[in-house]
């Protein structure tokens, strides 16, 4: 969904899908190192952790490839691009919302610094399409 939402950002706006694609990239980068962390906990073995560790970045640059391709296909159809759109960003926002956030705060049993850096990122990512766009 992440890959999907950049590429249809990017047809809708260059500096929103920019804005998007390195508040991903960030996001990914911190997922891939507990993302790795718990392949090597699975097994010892290095091309097999490499492997498995590969397919997310993979899927995340097909998936943007994609909704890139689509949003340029139905720039046309306005109503379908913002169905795609639309879809795209709910499904993102429920991610974000039943797990990420759920699963944070039961691992940080309440704590108002995990609270404020939420809200710190979130920051970051307004300034930052300011900055870009």
């Amino acid at each position: 969904v992440d890959g999907m939402l950049i590429g249809l950002s990017y047809a809708a706006s260059p500096s929103a899908g920019w804005a998007m694609a390195i508040a991903t990239c960030i996001e990914m980068g911190f997922l891939g190192l507990s993302f790795t962390a718990s392949l090597q906990n699975a097994t010892r073995t290095a091309w097999k952790i490499i492997t498995v560790a590969c397919i997310p970045p993979l899927v995340l640059l097909l998936s943007g490839l994609g909704g890139n391709s689509l949003g340029y296909m139905f720039s046309e159809s306005p109503g379908t691009f913002v169905a795609f759109i639309s879809f795209a960003i709910v499904a993102l926002l429920f991610l974000v919302t039943q797990e990420l956030l759920t699963e944070a705060q039961s691992v940080a049993n309440g704590s108002a610094v995990i609270n404020a850096l939420f809200f710190v990122g979130l920051l970051c990512g307004i300034l930052l399409e300011a900055y870009i766009g």
